[in-house]
């Protein structure tokens, strides 16, 4: 991907990232698993926000977590030195010897990657996890599988420690009583006597019985609620805001069509903004009764959503030309967003995060802030 392309300063839309929020939501969930070492999850860039940035800003995060070896050798290039766990385990022999000199904690759930292991040079210990599939459907071993696979690692001389792990599939319903059938699946194994890591952000915020001794945050570190029921919309801190500004301002006629297809039709006179952002930058083309912030008002989205431009409502603003307009960050919400558009909010911060020109606040002792454009690493 070219430079233009990927965190480009061409495009007017930005995405602003509020390193010190980042920190709050983490202290937050520390504060809701006190007994636990929390795992901040930064794979995929750090959900868009920069995994290298994200990691220097929690400088005493327990451990971290990434997807694949090659995210958590950028880490370790730029200096991160504290527990980096391979969440989707290595793919091949040179990922497993990757592991193994990058000091990294793979995830097993294969027979093969155990294979993998014992055929690697092992010039010092390595930690590792054993996925256990206690009802998500799609890494890891079942029970006996599980077995087979501790035993073997058992019998490996010089391995570091062995953890074990699962991953809760429908946590964010805390109506839904799967999530207890997992946790009941994972005690029933009798395995007690090992490290185990069950909550994921959700499992932090609902699930008491999941929060062992590590815990995952992935999606609230980030500030989205990770609740289907919004419970923690008030607690935790957006960390991405998304804005560009409005680019043109014009007054179209009561029945004149807006954008592509001429969908919507003007009900009435309206003053319509013309905002410079659209699919191309990370907003969901899909939208289905959206809105953005323009001071103190909201703007409907109108129109289809182009490759540079969304069409909003100006209607009861004084909004002009030039004008700031915020996509989602306080207001509205990337939860919101994300419903509106029929996706989740890790979709959208994932792709405005991979597309739009980074900037970070830094948060000084005395309260103010710094700015500091997409090339900055030291929060």
């Amino acid at each position: 991907m070219t430079s233009a392309a990927r965190n480009s300063p061409q495009r007017h839309a930005r995405v602003v990232i509020d390193l010190q929020a980042i920190r709050d939501n983490h202290e937050l969930l520390q504060s809701l698993a006190p007994d636990s070492h929390l795992i901040a999850v930064i794979k995929a860039d750090a959900y868009g926000h920069g995994a290298v940035q994200v990691a220097r800003a929690l400088p005493h995060a327990a451990a971290f977590a990434v997807a694949t070896p090659m995210e958590a050798r950028s880490l370790r290039e730029a200096g991160i030195a504290q527990r980096i766990l391979v969440l989707g385990g290595p793919l091949d022999a040179a990922q497993m010897q990757a592991c193994i000199d990058l000091g990294l904690d793979p995830v097993l759930h294969q027979a093969w990657q155990i294979e993998l292991l014992e055929a690697a040079d092992r010039h010092g210990a390595i930690d590792v996890w054993l996925k256990f599939d206690s009802g998500m459907g799609r890494l890891g071993f079942d029970r006996s599988g599980l077995m087979d696979a501790l035993s073997r690692l058992q019998r490996l001389t010089g391995l570091g420690e062995i953890r074990l792990m699962t991953h809760l599939a429908n946590a964010d319903d805390a109506a839904d009583e799967s999530s207890l059938r997992q946790i009941e699946r994972v005690d029933a194994l009798g395995l007690s006597d090992f490290e185990w890591g069950i909550a994921n952000s959700a499992g932090i915020v609902a699930w008491p019985g999941a929060r062992r001794h590590w815990v995952r945050a992935g999606i609230a570190l980030y500030g989205a609620d990770p609740m289907a029921d919004h419970r923690c919309e008030d607690r935790l801190r957006p960390a991405m805001r998304f804005e560009s500004r409005l680019l043109a301002v014009n007054t179209r006629r009561k029945g004149q069509g807006i954008g592509y297809g001429g969908r919507y039709v003007c009900p009435r006179d309206l003053r319509v903004g013309v905002v410079a952002a659209g699919y191309a930058d990370g907003y969901p083309r899909h939208m289905n009764g959206g809105r953005v912030a323009i001071g103190d008002a909201y703007a409907p989205v109108i129109g289809r959503v182009s490759m540079d431009m969304i069409t909003v409502d100006l209607s009861g603003t004084e909004a002009g030309p030039g004008d700031p307009v915020q996509l989602w960050g306080e207001r509205p919400r990337a939860t919101e967003v994300a419903e509106r558009s029929e996706t989740i909010a890790y979709e959208l911060l994932c792709h405005a995060g991979c597309h739009g020109h980074r900037e970070y606040l830094h948060h000084r002792p005395g309260g103010g802030q710094k700015t500091a454009g997409n090339r900055s690493q030291n929060p």
